[in-house]
């Protein structure tokens, strides 16, 4: 019986690479570096800082030059100016805690930024477990979140589905064997082969996933 949903955060609940994109291209000014247009900080706005650092730095600089903690600060003061959530959200996200699900956020996201972007949205309080790596956690592809999830919220894994738009994402959800969601409407660089990755299901919109989370309650029902 499925009674939990987990979310990734970036490209998968909410919308944050207009302010991702905005922050490196101020990096990338400051070291008079060509700025990244809207559709290429896509493919790395799912991947963290470094994706966009490594976009346009070298090895080198990056290692002899304060770039990621500059990126930080930036990114700190910009991270929720743009932030939203993806259409469709917010009515569903409303609607499984009414149906009584539990509802989480599994993310590779800094715990500060997280916050943050959750509080400004105003849903930080909809949330059954949030998790971060800087929590103590190794960050996905590895699993140990998910394991947490599964004390936190006294769940088995039978009973969890697991809905992002990243590699690390399917990997980490198969090992904790659950139900792994891949969600095409994310932040996926062209050049990724997603059929290869191995998810369960795939969804192209917010409805996609209402409609999916409605035959899972169908079954529970019958079951």
């Amino acid at each position: 019986m499925i009674n939990t949903i987990l979310f990734d955060f970036d490209g998968t609940l909410v919308d944050t690479a207009p302010d991702l994109i905005n922050t490196a291209n101020q990096i990338y000014s400051k070291y008079n570096h060509k700025e990244i247009s809207f559709q290429e900080g896509l493919g790395c706005s799912s991947n963290g800082i470094n994706a966009f650092l490594k976009k346009r730095f070298t090895s080198g600089e990056i290692n002899n030059n304060p770039l990621f903690d500059e990126f930080v600060e930036i990114y700190k003061n910009n991270c929720y100016l743009n932030a939203s959530l993806f259409p469709g959200f917010q009515d569903l996200l409303k609607d499984l805690k009414k149906r009584g699900f539990k509802i989480g956020i599994v993310t590779n996201k800094p715990r500060i930024f997280t916050d943050l972007i959750l509080s400004h949205l105003g849903i930080d309080s909809m949330f059954d477990v949030v998790l971060c790596p800087d929590d103590g956690f190794k960050p996905k592809p590895d699993n140990q979140m998910f394991l947490e999830v599964f004390d936190k919220l006294n769940v088995g894994h039978s009973q969890v589905i697991y809905v992002g738009d990243g590699e690390r994402d399917i990997i980490a959800a198969n090992a904790s064997n659950i139900i792994s969601v891949f969600a095409s409407y994310g932040y996926i660089d062209p050049s990724e082969n997603t059929e290869i990755w191995g998810y369960d299901l795939l969804i192209n919109s917010t409805d996609d996933l209402k409609k999916l989370i409605d035959i899972f309650s169908l079954r529970n029902c019958l079951s």
